[in-house]
């Protein structure tokens, strides 16, 4: 589990483990601010808001990649062989290893680590 506070004030809170003694995998996000919120399992998801006081939700229609992994790795032949864009920069995944090691170092010390 970790905690993330953003120089804006926002939180993020995250779970997860790639082996835990449950009946079945649960894969799911839940974003909630200030002006709406969103659910999302995989194949659906909905967004909650409101406009002119009213509260509402969204169940957006449309197609939902089934099969994420296959298309990650569809996307990155198509990137090495094809000459597509990539999806992410490499930086990106540089800070994603500085926050997931910034968690662990949290964990083992007990106290709050700044990046």
């Amino acid at each position: 589990m970790g905690f993330i506070k953003f120089d804006n004030g926002a939180c993020l809170q995250i779970e997860f483990s790639w082996a835990s003694n449950v009946k079945e995998e649960k894969n799911f996000v839940e974003l909630r601010g200030t002006k709406g919120g969103l659910s999302w399992e995989p194949n659906h998801y909905e967004i909650y808001t409101e406009e002119a006081g009213q509260l509402f939700d969204l169940e957006p229609k449309g197609t939902l990649i089934s099969n994420g992994h296959a298309a990650n790795l569809q996307h990155f032949v198509n990137v090495v062989l094809h000459d597509e864009k990539p999806d992410f920069v490499p930086q990106q995944g540089v800070e994603m290893i500085k926050i997931l090691q910034a968690i662990y170092q949290s964990a083992q010390t007990g106290k709050e680590v700044e990046l």
